[in-house]
């Protein structure tokens, strides 16, 4: 379980986040969506202990595990794709010497269930954009946290690696791990997760997303919108240019922030 109780983010005069209490159970897929500038990033941030809270407070019953929507690693950074994931252990071990051959096990366990076990001794650069995202994930598999919390993790990503993540979503969630998504893929959001919080700047509303989502929601500037090309309601890949036919916009207030 992670959540917070009366949050504010502010960066100077500007309000990222303002008075925000929520719960994000364990065993759940839970969702986060938004307009851009509606402080999805910075709720994220917050939960991990990486952004510092103006007011409130974060409470979990655990260790917190998170991805980013830009890697902590440059690609280019001159170690292979074993050595990076070897990195997901260091919360445990504190420092790379200490390694023992179960870790190595591990972290070819996770490479192998994200399709990448037969590059573990590529260099980092050799990598694809979505299979530096399985190394990432792999990486998540390896640092074995019981609060997994996901940054926009399906962006520009192919369509198999984003099954196969999914797929892990799915088992993190089925091994009874509290994982929280920020997604903007409406229909993958009601297809998918059982719980979404949505954000402008608040917590605006949150509880299952067949009930939190009729509305749609616009983006920063008012413009209606709702879904990032991704997986429709049927299962397949679709761009949708504007929101979809059975989600209708509907005015949600930013106050100024980030995302």
């Amino acid at each position: 379980m992670i959540g917070c109780q009366n949050l504010s983010v502010r960066f100077g005069p500007n309000v990222a986040l303002e008075d925000v209490s929520a719960t994000f159970a364990p065993g759940v897929l839970s969702a986060v969506v938004g307009p851009n500038g509606g402080g999805k990033t910075t709720l994220l941030r917050a939960l991990a202990g990486l952004q510092k809270a103006t007011t409130g407070k974060i409470v979990s019953d655990g260790p917190v595990a998170y991805l980013s929507q830009r890697p902590e690693t440059d690609h280019r950074f001159p170690m292979c794709v074993e050595e990076y994931v070897l990195t997901g252990t260091w919360r445990r071990t504190g420092d790379a010497r200490r390694l023992g051959r179960d870790e190595f096990d591990r972290a070819l366990d996770a490479l192998t269930r994200v399709g990448l076990a037969d590059k573990r001794t590529q260099a980092l650069e050799a990598l694809s954009g979505g299979q530096w995202q399985r190394a990432r994930f792999a990486r998540l598999i390896v640092e074995d946290a019981p609060i997994v919390l996901l940054d926009e993790p399906l962006t520009g990503i192919d369509v198999p690696s984003a099954e196969l993540l999914l797929a892990l979503l799915d088992q993190w969630r089925n091994e009874g791990r509290t994982v929280v998504t920020v997604l903007h893929d409406l229909p993958l959001v009601l297809q998918r997760f059982a719980h979404v919080a949505v954000m402008a700047g608040r917590l605006v509303t949150s509880g299952t997303p067949a009930s939190c989502l009729q509305g749609g929601f616009p983006s920063a500037d008012g413009v209606g919108g709702g879904a990032h090309p991704g997986l429709s309601a049927a299962g397949g890949y679709t761009a949708f240019a504007a929101t979809p036919p059975s989600i209708t916009a509907a005015p949600v207030t930013v106050r100024g922030g980030r995302r």
